[in-house]
């Protein structure tokens, strides 16, 4: 990947409206600045807390979002209403296949378990071979120190090689995610060949 420009970024965040502004406003600023670059954002869907956030961000600069949601949480009506598309698919499994398997990055802002899920989840399928993207994790107030420091452990405790910290690159603010995408390593699919130590 030479260019941000045409990337396909798949962006995970929280609904959360009770966490603290500051990361709705990082949100916001991630849509903004992918907007910007040319790229599209697959996320949740939704138009609450930061997922709204960063939807609305990227809309603002005439950005492409494309929302999956599934199909019970479209009961709850908590919808974007103004996506460039929205797929309602029939659960959380098919929703974040659909996101990642259309993607050409991760990016991880803070959120709640089922960002930790998904997040994990690319994690887990990079160290297969069968997502090979960048993966940046935006670890605004060092939110994420907690679960870097879980992963280190498990490479030194030799359950992961230390090959696989390529797998992801940590950044603290949202204008740093276009430039580590481009500066991620490359990720091969003979990863395979290393995944069990």
């Amino acid at each position: 990947m030479e260019q941000q420009s045409g990337w396909t970024v798949c962006v995970y965040c929280a609904s959360s409206g009770s966490c603290d502004p500051v990361y709705h406003e990082a949100a916001s600023l991630l849509g903004e600045s992918l907007a910007a670059a040319g790229c599209t954002i697959v996320y949740g869907g939704s138009r609450n807390g930061s997922m709204g956030a960063l939807a609305n961000g990227a809309l603002s600069k005439g950005g492409r979002v494309v929302g999956v949601l599934p199909r019970f949480l479209q009961q709850l009506e908590i919808e974007h209403a103004s996506l460039s598309e929205l797929h309602i698919v029939d659960d959380m499994r098919m929703r974040k296949h659909r996101m990642l398997t259309h993607s050409d990055a991760v990016v991880a802002l803070p959120g709640g378990c089922g960002t930790f899920e998904e997040l994990l989840e690319a994690i887990s399928l990079k160290r297969l071979g069968l997502y090979l993207g960048p993966i940046i994790i935006v670890n605004i107030r060092d939110y994420y120190a907690p679960l870097l420091a879980l992963l280190n452990a498990a490479v030194d405790e030799k359950f992961m090689a230390p090959k696989h910290r390529d797998m992801w690159t940590v950044v603290d603010r949202p204008d740093e995610v276009l430039p580590a995408m481009k500066a991620a390593p490359r990720w091969s699919e003979s990863s395979l060949k290393f995944a069990v130590l």
